[in-house]
């Protein structure tokens, strides 16, 4: 079982978590991290370049998953660590299930999610924004995150947005976070103890808790009501979802960006055609990241449809 700390912010919580960050990057002996893309690249070679981390940033061009595997090919036999998603973390699970990375050799860092925007979204707001859209976002963490409705809709469908996988894990909703945040390890993988201001107390762990179920309870709501507007349009099966694939074409966009595809796309058969097994086997495997509607050409609801199907999958198995 989890023992959840708590980390003194000081009106900081990014340079709070950048400094908890660089003395685990020390502690564990990393040698490199890899972090969500951004001006100054991906890959950070020391903790001294933690600076150009920022997990808060409502912006996700792709899942850092990917860049984790590649990491790991690039550097065999170093110790990675990883500031990811709960999406990402999710991912990179999935991709190690796959033998694409070992997961004992990567220390990933997970914080919660306050929710991404569009790309042109960002910007527009970026440009209007007096104190920046990481403060923004971080200044309603308290009352579970700030515009929903204008975040990318797998954020808005997104059940598990709680940092809960990681092999640490940083929690923020629900609490003051220019005081104080969460940081959990699982069991064994990181001592805590001297990396933190001690034990958290009961209600800050409660708030979060009780906040991520409003947040889960917000998002299934929305998952529905979005299904529901899509009506005669949303596939009824896997069968339905394979001809809406062909009528695609070559296109692929979708899975040229997911990060489960890129360690194991679903195949085709003789004539062209993707094999439905390896495509129940993708859309089970799905992290609900949505870079696949972000990439899609056609604009398709992708991140409603495909949880949609998973769950008529799901349905099927458990009979």
């Amino acid at each position: 079982m989890n023992t959840n700390w708590m980390i003194g912010t000081h009106g900081d919580p990014l340079g709070a978590l950048q400094k908890f960050v660089k003395t685990l990057w020390e502690q564990t002996g990393l040698d490199v991290m890899v972090v969500a893309p951004n001006g100054s690249g991906f890959l950070l070679e020391s903790p001294d370049e933690l600076e150009h981390m920022n997990p808060f940033r409502p912006l996700m061009k792709l899942n850092t998953a990917r860049l984790v595997v590649d990491t790991a090919r690039k550097y065999p036999g170093k110790r990675i660590g990883a500031m990811l998603r709960p999406c990402e973390v999710r991912a990179l699970n999935e991709m190690a299930a796959r033998g694409a990375v070992k997961r004992d050799d990567v220390l990933a860092v997970c914080t919660d999610c306050l929710g991404t925007f569009p790309a042109d979204e960002f910007e527009w707001r970026t440009e209007r924004s007096s104190k920046g859209l990481t403060k923004d976002s971080l200044q309603f963490a308290p009352q579970g995150g700030i515009s929903a409705y204008r975040y990318r809709p797998a954020c808005q469908m997104c059940a598990e947005p709680g940092a809960n996988e990681g092999d640490v894990n940083i929690g923020v909703f629900g609490l003051p976070v220019r005081q104080s945040m969460l940081v959990n390890a699982q069991d064994g993988k990181v001592i805590l103890e001297n990396l933190t201001d001690g034990l958290a107390a009961d209600e800050l762990v409660d708030k979060r808790e009780h906040t991520l179920a409003k947040i889960s309870d917000r998002h299934v709501r929305t998952r529905e009501r979005v299904l529901k507007g899509l009506d005669e349009n949303l596939p009824a099966d896997v069968q339905e979802l394979l001809l809406q694939f062909e009528s695609c074409g070559d296109c692929q966009a979708c899975m040229n960006v997911c990060p489960i595809c890129s360690v194991d796309e679903p195949r085709k058969d003789e004539s062209g055609r993707l094999v439905r097994e390896d495509v129940v086997n993708w859309l089970l495997s799905c992290a609900g990241c949505g870079m696949c509607e972000q990439s899609c050409p056609q604009h398709q609801p992708l991140s409603a449809v495909f949880s949609h199907i998973r769950e008529q999958i799901d349905a099927e198995l458990a009979l």
